[in-house]
């Protein structure tokens, strides 16, 4: 049976050995899954791709686009902002290699076994860049204690200093996916239009 995460600084820094292990180990050459599978209530579409960028833009942001609540909460402008920032994700982001990924990694989906080892429930799985992963847990509100997570995982994975900087376009998949199941949004809504600023147009 398994148990809520304890909360000790101990716990996180076995869950960041854990998680820079699965992403190290499980490279890919090609980005997607061999089947589709689910994120919440939705299908999440795991077509191959070679092409990281393309894969990420098409099947994680811009697929939520035709979805009625997403289309109500943005306008015009932010849907084509969104797609600015898609055509620029090569600028954005580092080109790293595919590798086993969680998919859903939200601070409520890590649970410890009674042992006290960290584990995990209700992946959305596919092949997709590490980072995907981080920004889920670091923008969920994980507890004070996590904070040696990320120092420990950045350490295991020779994480770049900008990688925070990262965190809020990699995040935009997961709130979009938000906005576009839920009535109440949690403020997703907000956060996407936040990250989208610097690529609406200019009068």
């Amino acid at each position: 049976m398994l148990r809520p995460q304890p909360r000790s600084e101990t716990f996180w820094e076995q869950f960041a050995h854990t998680l820079a292990h699965l992403h190290t180990s499980t490279t890919h050459p090609r980005f997607g899954w061999h089947r589709d599978n689910w994120l919440g209530r939705r299908r999440q579409v795991n077509t191959w791709n070679d092409n990281g960028f393309t894969f990420f833009a098409q099947h994680r942001l811009l697929r939520w686009l035709g979805q009625p609540r997403v289309e109500a909460a943005l306008d015009r402008e932010d849907r084509a902002a969104l797609e600015r920032l898609c055509h620029r994700l090569p600028d954005l982001l580092p080109d790293r290699p595919a590798c086993l990924t969680h998919g859903d990694l939200w601070a409520q989906n890590i649970l410890a076994t009674p042992d006290g080892q960290p584990a995990l429930i209700d992946p959305a799985v596919s092949y997709l860049w590490a980072e995907v992963d981080l920004a889920h847990v670091w923008s969920t509100s994980p507890p004070p204690e996590a904070q040696r997570f990320f120092a420990v995982y950045a350490e295991l994975t020779s994480l770049d200093r900008d990688w925070q900087t990262r965190m809020p376009i990699l995040q935009l998949r997961q709130h979009l996916a938000v906005l576009a199941q839920f009535d109440d949004d949690w403020g997703a809504a907000d956060q996407i239009r936040a990250t989208l600023v610097p690529f609406r147009t200019r009068t």
